[in-house]
């Protein structure tokens, strides 16, 4: 059995040190419930300031490699604690290269780093190349996808055919202008299907990241009920605001944890004190739908999701032997385009 809190944590714009404070604080609280895993929300570590409006000095000030000081501080409260902890920061590469990365700290002193896969938040913000699932002392298998990772089916299916039993999904809000949207259809393009598809794709994207108004995360609320279901697992949701945002509404439901029937076990606010947390029992993913058609999968029909949308077609072969009798009428080439209006 695996304790799981979510704690959308609301942090402090550009200010590192006072929001390594706030995590260590809900660390402590955390102890106290006998939490065994706290997952706060991306980029938390350095606010919810919005990072395309950032000249490169005022972005590299706030990225630090990952053995800098705030991940060391939090290493230390996790230690202190005992409560593993997963955040968000803007991660220096040793070769100079930023990414949007998320830590999840155990307290054996291990740390798991994932590169977010569709990073747009600012043109020197480069995208992750690999899925990121480990092996835990809980006996479950962790999967971490951040923010717009979650969007593409494709990316949360991955992670459950790696062995993923719980899926760490932190998320920020923030506002996407039209430097951003342009990141958005340039990863889109180059990570994701390409040509008139590529830009519903790119579209959607970013109407998932701004949302409506009143609810900038309310595709992603919708759809990871769905992403626990269909892949039989455990997710646990943390959204994270910006203070200085006067304008920002606090989300419906800022933190989730999802069962692998896509069942929500607890909720909350933003402006909740208390700690969003459920008891995970690995049972209830053997038991679910999701995970046994997972098992039930005919990988040989599937090549065409591997090709760009306009190169690929999907061959519906006549038999080669027609049975006495029956006379074999036709076969159809069919555009994947056209298969997705």
């Amino acid at each position: 059995m695996l304790r799981v809190a979510t704690i959308p944590l609301i942090s402090l714009r550009g200010e590192v040190s006072q929001n390594v404070e706030r995590v260590e604080a809900w660390l402590a609280l955390a102890a106290r419930e006998q939490i065994d895993l706290a997952v706060f929300p991306e980029t938390c570590l350095v606010g919810g300031v919005t990072l395309a409006s950032l000249h490169r000095r005022e972005l590299e000030a706030l990225a630090e490699p990952l053995d800098g000081p705030a991940l060391s501080a939090i290493t230390d409260a996790v230690e202190r604690t005992g409560v593993a902890a997963g955040v968000g920061l803007i991660e220096r590469a040793q070769d100079g290269r930023l990414f949007n990365s998320y830590v999840i700290c155990m307290p054996d002193g291990q740390r798991y780093c994932h590169r977010k896969l569709y990073a747009f938040e600012h043109r020197r913000i480069e995208c992750g190349e690999r899925f990121t699932v480990f092996d835990t002392v809980w006996g479950m298998r962790i999967g971490i996808l951040i923010g717009a990772d979650n969007y593409l089916i494709e990316n949360v299916r991955m992670t459950a055919l790696m062995g993923a039993a719980l899926l760490v999904a932190p998320h920020r809000r923030d506002g996407v202008g039209r430097e951003s949207e342009e990141r958005i259809h340039a990863v889109s393009r180059k990570r994701g299907p390409g040509g008139k598809s590529g830009r519903r794709v790119a579209n959607a994207s970013a109407n998932a990241e701004v949302g409506e108004q009143s609810d900038p995360t309310s595709c992603l609320r919708r759809w990871l009920p769905a992403r626990a279901g269909d892949n039989g697992m455990f997710v646990a949701f943390s959204e994270g605001i910006d203070f200085n945002n006067e304008s920002a509404q606090l989300p419906a439901e800022a933190a989730m944890i999802l069962d692998p029937r896509g069942r929500i076990l607890a909720q909350g606010t933003c402006d909740s004190r208390k700690i969003v947390s459920a008891d995970l029992d690995s049972a209830l993913i053997d038991q679910s739908i999701g995970r046994q058609w997972l098992m039930r999968r005919r990988p040989s029909l599937y090549g065409p999701l591997a090709h760009t949308s306009g190169q690929a077609s999907i061959i519906a072969d006549a038999p080669r032997v027609a049975r006495a009798g029956s006379v074999a009428l036709s076969f159809a080439v069919v555009g994947r385009d056209r298969l997705l209006r």
